[in-house]
């Protein structure tokens, strides 16, 4: 009787074992703007990578950073595409590694601008002392660090600047200037471009970054990383290409990162936004 119940349960316990094994890939993007469009265009590519490896590969449209860096933790992402300052986030905390960089508009890099309406007296970075200034995000690259890097080397701290926040998206922080509720916003150049015709202008630019960073969990085994490389370098179809929203996938340089590796630096010296 014993020997049957222990028998019983090895077998319900191994039912459970490989009911839940985990035979898929977890794959979460940071969302910059629209998470609706954002996982239309990368559902593309989470279905192209599972064709490929004949393996599931689960979606997630991720929009909060502090979210996203919890679900590394917690080990519920296996590949990602975030920004560069998170990747570096995610790579000192958790080891996670380098596998591509997106390329859009024939571009891999970007660079972080501010913005003013069209009518603004303000003219130049010194004239941002004593603005109601916003963001495009709370963390990352070009819309909040190589902004905040542009007022640093001007010599603008925190206390030249009454009121700073982040709105979440650079849409927002636009919105924001060309209602009045902010003098200025530290934005993408590619998001400010859509609307230089709608009121607002750039008054500076900041060097450029990395745009987007593929990424993979240190616990890929490393037969599992070199697939996925090939299954996205592979990646040649234009029609395919074009829904994602890509030119294709490019090797990651080392020194690209460089300007933004002591971003936490950076974001110390405005603990407004913290």
């Amino acid at each position: 009787m014993v020997k049957r119940l222990l028998s019983s349960f090895l077998a319900l316990f191994l039912f459970v074992i490989f009911s839940y094994a985990k035979d898929f890939y977890n794959f979460a993007v940071l969302s910059g703007e629209n998470p609706v469009i954002e996982y239309k265009r990368y559902k593309a590519l989470s279905n192209y990578i599972s064709q490929k490896l004949h393996k599931p590969v689960k979606l997630r449209i991720i929009k909060n950073v502090d979210k996203f860096l919890d679900f590394y933790e917690k080990g519920l992402i296996d590949i990602s595409i975030a920004c560069p300052v998170v990747f570096y986030e995610i790579k000192e905390k958790y080891g996670a590694k380098s596998l591509a960089l997106l390329k859009i508009n024939n571009e891999i890099l970007e660079a972080g601008v501010w913005v003013v309406r069209k009518d603004s007296n303000i003219k130049e970075i010194k004239d941002l002392k004593g603005k109601r200034i916003t963001l495009g995000s709370s963390i990352c690259a070009s819309n909040c660090v190589m902004p905040l890097f542009v007022l640093s080397k001007e010599g603008i701290t925190y206390k030249d600047i009454p009121d700073m926040w982040s709105s979440g998206t650079d849409k927002a922080a636009i919105l924001n200037v060309l209602a009045g509720l902010a003098d200025a916003a530290g934005v993408k150049e590619e998001s400010a471009k859509k609307y230089l015709d709608k009121g607002i202008r750039i008054i500076s630019k900041s060097p450029y970054v990395p745009r987007y960073v593929v990424s993979v969990s240190r616990k890929l085994s490393k037969e599992d990383i070199k697939a996925l490389k090939n299954v996205l370098f592979s990646l040649k179809d234009k029609k395919l290409l074009k829904n994602i929203g890509i030119d294709g996938f490019v090797e990651v340089p080392d020194f690209m990162f460089e300007i933004i590796k002591n971003y936490k630096d950076i974001l110390n010296q405005y603990p407004l936004l913290q």
